[in-house]
């Protein structure tokens, strides 16, 4: 209880710093949001994390990923930077980390692992678009598999988040809850990433299909967009709705992920399915949708 106590505190100090400082996230052209709100919210978990979970592998592991990201905060890095990055750190935990690698059951090469952890990353990233989104997603998934300081130190800082937000998760922050929660999940499902891709469902789905979408209309799958999920039910019914639908539906995969039982992934195609469906219904403008 006290990470989220701490971490509510130092949210607060470091948003007053980052107004004097001019550390804000500025609205442009690809950002839904109408005035600079501070990226602070990673940095505040990561110093929670830094007192109570310092010896803590996945938190160990997260590190490179969350200086990579405040750099990208504060320098918008190239994608090959961070691409470049991210597998290393994938290759470092697949090193360190002694753990048979498995899809459903069955063994795979330990490098579909450091294929996996870039995606799962970069979908973490992905999702990080609508106030509370990752934020939500990432609580109650922490919460799943035990990892319970990760998940009051992000307790602390939601009602920051929550739209309309005052503190942005930031790069930072995408990066070190995608490093965090990808390494933990692999463990926690004794390194399937079958069952851990279940349980991280949303941010995948969301990873695949903004890069099909993107390859589709011919442009460069790894550039930023307006056109996730979570951009366009947003503008067709508000953001408090699309945050409590978006999160219902992790929800769901979260608990699709931990029965470890195969042929649920026929209910994550189903559910996948009703999120592409409704998706294309709204980007069509279709007024006669209600939810």
């Amino acid at each position: 209880m006290w990470e989220a106590i701490i971490s509510f505190f130092l949210t607060s100090v470091l948003s007053v710093f980052a107004k004097k400082t001019g550390f804000l996230d500025h609205p442009d052209s690809r950002k839904s949001h109408g005035r600079a709100v501070p990226p602070v919210g990673g940095v505040s978990i990561f110093l929670t994390l830094l007192i109570f979970e310092r010896d803590n592998p996945f938190f160990l592991f997260s590190i490179p990923l969350f200086l990579l990201g405040l750099l990208d905060d504060l320098f918008d890095l190239s994608y090959k930077i961070k691409l470049a990055v991210t597998t290393l750190v994938a290759v470092w935990f697949s090193t360190a980390v002694t753990i048979e690698v498995s899809i459903f059951g069955a063994r795979i090469h330990p490098v579909f692992f450091v294929i996996w952890f870039v995606g799962m990353v970069n979908a973490f990233n992905a999702v990080d678009g609508l106030d509370g989104l990752l934020s939500g997603i990432s609580l109650f998934s922490s919460l799943m598999i035990g990892e319970r300081s990760l998940a009051f130190s992000i307790i602390g800082f939601l009602p920051w988040n929550l739209p309309d937000a005052k503190v942005f998760l930031g790069n930072s922050g995408s990066f070190l809850l995608g490093a965090y929660l990808s390494t933990a999940s692999v463990v926690f499902f004794e390194g399937d990433l079958g069952y851990a891709t279940l349980f991280l469902g949303f941010p995948f789905y969301e990873i695949v299909f903004s890069f099909v979408r993107r390859l589709v209309v011919k442009k460069n799958p790894f550039s930023p967009d307006e056109k996730h999920t979570h951009h366009v039910f947003s503008r067709k019914i508000g953001k408090w709705k699309t945050l409590l639908i978006l999160v219902s539906f992790s929800l769901m995969f979260n608990l699709l992920g931990l029965s470890q039982k195969f042929y649920l992934i026929l209910l994550y195609v189903v559910l996948c399915c009703v999120l592409l469906f409704t998706y294309c219904v709204l980007q069509r403008g279709d007024g006669n949708l209600k939810l």
